[in-house]
């Protein structure tokens, strides 16, 4: 029900004449008349962009995205989806919380070394419409992050507006390849 919900709203948003926004471009008709089954991601870690590919190669949507910071680089390559959840929290990268309160006690909790504080726990940083890339812990997701930033820890991380009309027109085995060079010359619009 919940993957209807997310298609018909992507398809009102399409259908309405969204004009972008929030980092994202989108070949209107196009996107409307893609399926899951056909579509292709491109990802360049020179560009910090993203094109969602029909079935003929041709970019229906261009996104900004946000790759690894050096030393926790996004891998390059070629990754079929492997899980896809539209709620994820990370089981790496959080904060510890207070249960009663429910205030921030550490907030990077991957930097405390020993035991939790008594009355804490681990809640995982939010990464919804999660597409795993690898059982290592690389996905794609929502994520904040400043334009032409690489800001993540290795995961793709993407504007809400862009990630939720990605996930709409992906599947399970959708192919997802990561490339070093631009690729602006070929998919930009």
């Amino acid at each position: 029900m919940k993957i209807l919900a997310l298609l018909l709203c992507s398809f009102l948003l399409v259908s309405c004449g969204f004009p972008g926004g929030g980092g994202y471009r989108i070949k209107k008709s196009q996107y409307r008349v893609v399926t899951p089954e056909e579509t292709t991601l491109k990802i360049s870690l020179w560009d910090q962009k993203a094109w969602l590919l029909n079935g003929a190669g041709e970019a229906v949507l261009e996104a900004d995205v946000a790759t690894g910071v050096p030393g926790k680089e996004t891998p390059e390559g070629v990754f079929p989806i492997l899980e896809r959840l539209e709620e994820k929290r990370s089981n790496a990268y959080g904060k510890l919380i207070n249960i009663e309160s429910r205030k921030v006690v550490v907030a990077k909790a991957w930097e405390h070394e020993g035991p939790l504080p008594e009355g804490t726990e681990y809640e995982g940083i939010a990464m919804p419409y999660w597409m795993r890339l690898t059982w290592d812990g690389v996905g794609m997701h929502v994520g904040k992050f400043k334009k032409r930033t690489r800001s993540s820890f290795g995961c793709i991380r993407v504007y809400e507006k862009a990630q939720l009309l990605i996930f709409a027109k992906t599947q399970l085995g959708t192919e997802i390849e990561v490339v070093p060079g631009s690729l602006m010359s070929r998919y930009a619009w």
